[in-house]
């Protein structure tokens, strides 16, 4: 038995997967796993489960719920993989292994990536982390705002770690690879400017300045024309990155004085202009581990 985040909230089994229920059940359920052996109170579960003011009767319908919900986990053997749902006080707990919940996963293969020293290994765990993805983060649920924030976070750290693989790719040198990999995710996130900064630097290593420079382009006249804003740091680097190239051979790899393009440079040059939306989970994951 294995849980789904990254991709329609469902339960794993050897018969196949299927959804827990009803949407505010797969809601509840993908608050459970967010915070698994940790109680969730029912004041955090009835935010999460109801976009505005609940009915009258919340608690109650929130208990049918529950009832449900580990009869269903009963059901399917649930307590022989160690997972069990409980009552503490007023509030509720999902006791279990967090390696069965695909979220965890992912997060502990970014997390170990991060500590690698050949860039051959960063490749091989950031496309392990990334083959999690099944499409858009809690897809299913309610769309309520501490759901909308928890699919956000991951699918920040899910671009995070795709500008990572293709920093990683850079490193071996293989830059065309690196582009692929960034302009899927340029393409479907436009406004997220570490994105487009790292995927100008691979195509000008790459040998192609000239797309490169039309993409900064491209993406200049978008923030100007969504945000009314001007590139910031990482857009504007990249950019005399490439026209400090003298020659029209590819650029040379990455120095300590050129913009990174990894994790930190996605988090701090896309913070303000980045787009958390999951409409390319699967695409991105597909590609990065195509």
């Amino acid at each position: 038995m294995e849980f789904r985040l990254l991709g329609s909230v469902a339960v794993v089994t050897e018969n196949g997967d299927f959804a827990p229920g009803p949407v505010k059940r797969c809601s509840l359920l993908a608050m459970l796993l967010l915070r698994p052996n940790t109680a969730v109170s029912v004041d955090q579960l009835t935010a999460a489960l109801w976009e505005d003011e609940p009915p009258t009767h919340f608690k109650t319908v929130l208990q049918g719920h529950v009832s449900r919900l580990r009869a269903l986990l009963a059901d399917h053997g649930a307590r022989e993989y160690g997972v069990e749902l409980t009552t503490q006080g007023a509030a509720y707990e999902l006791q279990m292994p967090e390696s069965l919940v695909d979220a965890h996963r992912f997060e502990e293969l970014v997390a170990l990536s991060r500590v690698q020293r050949r860039p051959a290994d960063t490749v091989r765990m950031l496309r392990e982390a990334l083959a999690c993805w099944q499409g858009p983060a809690l897809t299913g649920t309610v769309r309520s705002g501490p759901l909308e924030a928890a699919a956000g976070g991951l699918e920040d750290l899910r671009l995070a770690s795709v500008e990572a693989l293709a920093e990683a790719y850079g490193q071996l040198g293989e830059h065309g690879r690196a582009a692929a990999v960034l302009r899927t995710e340029a393409v479907a996130h436009p406004l997220r400017e570490s994105l487009a900064a790292a995927l100008m630097l691979a195509l000008g290593r790459s040998g192609r300045q000239s797309d490169a420079i039309n993409w900064y382009h491209r993406t200049r006249r978008l923030l100007a024309d969504e945000l009314g804003v001007d590139p910031g740091d990482a857009l504007t680097e990249a950019y005399a990155v490439l026209l400090r190239a003298a020659d029209p051979a590819p650029l040379p790899a990455r120095t300590a004085a050129e913009p990174a393009t990894g994790p930190a440079a996605g988090s701090a040059a896309g913070s303000g202009t980045g787009s958390t939306a999951g409409t390319s989970a699967g695409t991105a994951t597909g590609t990065a581990a195509g």
